[in-house]
């Protein structure tokens, strides 16, 4: 299984990459369904040949690697054009963030928890977009 190293400080830290959880999925594809035909579609391809490497605490940052596709070198990122909000197990307000590369590709997935608390666990079937 690959791993995705980084390095922070004099730490190198490994994190192996994954496949794409249900969840993940779920989530991304709520946010190709709220986008043009054209997006949607690369956004859906991109997920089918994913793997996630897990960036942040809990799951708060998953990073994606995309099979067959070598990524330009960091021109930045941006959101899909789709807001999100949801609740983790507890209540609590999360607002889910997918990111894409400079060629708008699927790159990122942040999960803010306004609380500044660790995420429990994300509740799918709250998930609210507006596009």
């Amino acid at each position: 299984m690959a791993s995705l190293s980084l390095v922070a400080g004099n730490r190198k830290k490994s994190n192996p990459m994954r496949t794409v959880s249900n969840f993940e999925s779920a989530l991304i594809e709520a946010v190709a369904a709220h986008l043009p035909a054209i997006s949607a579609s690369q956004l859906q391809a991109d997920l089918a040949s994913a793997t996630a490497v897990e960036m942040g605490p809990g799951g708060s940052r998953v990073g994606f690697v995309i099979s067959g596709y070598e990524r330009p070198p960091y021109q930045g990122q941006h959101p899909y054009p789709v807001e999100l909000l949801m609740q983790d197990a507890d209540g609590a307000e999360l607002t889910p963030i997918l990111h894409a590369d400079a060629n708008d590709r699927l790159l990122e997935l942040e999960i803010i928890r306004w609380d500044g608390a660790e995420l429990i666990s994300p509740q799918i079937e709250s998930l609210i977009c507006y596009a």
